[in-house]
């Protein structure tokens, strides 16, 4: 999983660098591969990457979904071929097993790594996929945007605390932030107008967010 983990920082972190997309997200390319122990298979991850990279930043910007098309077809091949990638011994192997977290005990590194690159990419470029599915829905809907405050900052708070519980298999406490998540929109939704639309993004915005933070907890 060492270079799905690759591709999903390098996405992450590109969307966390507005001035510095391209560069930030080639650099975790480049520095994950080598540091995680990828080898010589960096040699053609880093530059499918970056072309993963490339389209998803570019299509972000243009509203097209085809870096979202890209980016899913891209982790589903590298998830595919994970058994026949051969990782070398990380050059990190020995600080992470040094490393004095109860936590990470038993946790290989590639699975660590996963995590991390999981964690970074539900951070803002999750709000992308979440904004296409809006805006997919309807573009009233995403309209609705400008009047439901907190989104943006909720958003990745709750990928990030229904992945955690779902890794750890704390079912019950992803039933509270859902329903946390209902109780705090409610005053907001129960002014709705007739035609539904603030409970409609909430619901799209929600479910697709949701998914996004559960569709790669099963590689753990």
């Amino acid at each position: 999983m060492t270079a799905l983990a690759v591709l999903l920082a390098s996405v992450g972190v590109a969307d966390l660098l507005p001035r510095w997309r391209h560069l930030g997200g080639l650099g975790v390319a480049i520095t994950g591969s080598l540091v995680l122990g990828l080898g010589w298979h960096a040699l053609w991850v880093v530059p499918v990457v970056t072309l993963v990279l490339v389209v998803w930043l570019d299509a972000a910007s243009h509203a097209s979904t085809a870096g979202t098309v890209l980016l899913a077809v891209t982790g589903v091949a590298l998830v595919a071929a994970s058994p026949i990638l051969e990782v070398t011994d990380a050059p990190i192997g020995g600080w992470y097993r040094d490393l004095a977290v109860p936590g990470l005990a038993g946790v290989p590194l590639d699975r660590a790594a996963l995590g991390l690159g999981v964690l970074l990419f539900l951070t803002t470029a999750a709000n992308v996929v979440v904004r296409q599915a809006l805006e997919a829905t309807g573009p009233q809907v995403l309209a609705t945007e400008k009047t439901l405050r907190g989104g943006r900052l909720l958003g990745p708070l709750e990928r990030w605390l229904v992945f955690g519980f779902a890794v750890s298999g704390n079912l019950g406490a992803i039933a509270v932030v859902v329903a946390a998540k209902g109780i705090l929109r409610f005053p907001e939704i129960s002014q709705d107008s007739k035609d539904g639309m603030r409970a409609e993004y909430v619901l799209v915005g929600s479910f697709v967010s949701w998914s996004l933070a559960l569709v790669l907890v099963p590689l753990f």
